[in-house]
């Protein structure tokens, strides 16, 4: 019987929200193993003088505990 871990992690980009997730599951699995799931939870965005700078994606994670 398997055991999944879930967590919460805030990927960022310049480029768009879809490369802010994705960096988000770039950078996890450096140091998680198993990762089985990932749900965009809310997307939010920092703004400087009306202009989108950086875009940013809560994630939600699963992964199997080893």
């Amino acid at each position: 019987m398997a055991v999944s871990k879930v967590i919460d992690l805030i990927g960022n980009s310049t480029v768009s929200w879809e490369d802010a997730a994705r960096n988000a599951l770039t950078g996890a699995g450096k140091s998680l193993h198993g990762i089985t799931d990932l749900e965009i939870v809310q997307y939010t965005a920092k703004v400087i003088d009306n202009e989108i700078i950086e875009y940013r994606a809560l994630v939600r994670m699963a992964f199997v505990v080893d």
